[in-house]
């Protein structure tokens, strides 16, 4: 004889099931790492721009890149992890390929990059021509090494400066006048930047090449920038090199 059948009990195991499945999404979306809010702002920034009909400055889209940078990079409470590291296989593959503009690399070489190509890029497409000639000077500046193109790693962990390839002089009259053309454009970026190539002309140590090399090009420096601000440091740093060069070796150690 065939039992019966009890719907009731059916459709009770069917609710259980749904509550229980409700659970363990609800647990794993608890368990997502949260993005920072500077992740999301950059987003918002960058459909912003593309969403833009007339030309429009995409100096807030490099400022809420550079927020977002800091934010991913930020080290946590043990103060050697970067929040990027601290997200799971899944979570970090679903940023990368969610988070449009930014290189990504967590594991020997940890770093979180503005694409440089992609902004200069959305420059072309959306910006006015003060954002077209920065964000063109802003992908010249960064290597594929994703460092500032007048370094270079080589086969050395720290990274020594290019001197004799006529690379520091041109960059610093690109960014000199573009800080001249353009004053109120990228201004703290602009002016950074023309101050960190100052700084790596009057050192002029940790280079990639020999003492020859770095007296020249320091020469030709005062001659092609007269007024430099520290011409001075230079003349006394090419002074250093012929009565005391190894004070400061142009090879780092």
């Amino acid at each position: 004889m065939q039992a019966n059948l009890k719907p009731c009990r059916c459709e009770m195991s069917r609710h259980s099931l749904f509550a229980a499945l409700l659970l363990i999404v609800s647990t794993l979306s608890l368990a997502q790492t949260p993005r920072p809010a500077a992740v999301s702002a950059y987003q918002a920034a960058l459909t912003t721009v593309e969403q833009a009909r007339a030309p429009l400055s995409l100096q807030p889209l490099l400022a809420a890149a550079e927020a977002a940078q800091d934010a991913m990079m930020a080290l946590q409470a043990d103060g050697d992890t970067a929040w990027i590291e601290t997200l799971s296989d899944a979570e970090f593959d679903a940023l990368k390929a969610e988070l449009r503009g930014f290189q990504l690399s967590r594991g020997y070489d940890i770093y979180a990059q503005p694409d440089a190509a992609f902004l200069y890029k959305q420059a072309r497409a959306h910006g006015a021509p003060e954002d077209q000639a920065f964000f063109q000077l802003y992908n010249d500046l960064w290597s594929a090494e994703l460092m500032p193109r007048y370094l270079s790693l080589g086969n050395s962990p720290t990274p020594c400066v290019r001197f004799g390839e006529d690379i520091l002089p041109q960059l610093y009259a690109d960014w000199r006048g573009y800080a001249t053309r353009y004053p109120q454009a990228y201004r703290a970026f602009a002016q950074q930047t023309v101050r960190d190539l100052e700084e790596v002309v009057t050192l002029g140590v940790c280079t990639c090449s020999d003492a020859d090399s770095v007296e020249r090009e320091l020469r030709g420096f005062l001659k092609r920038f007269p007024d430099l601000p520290d011409a001075n440091a230079v003349r006394s740093r090419l002074q250093e090199l012929k009565t005391d060069p190894d004070l400061r070796p142009v090879r780092c150690r």
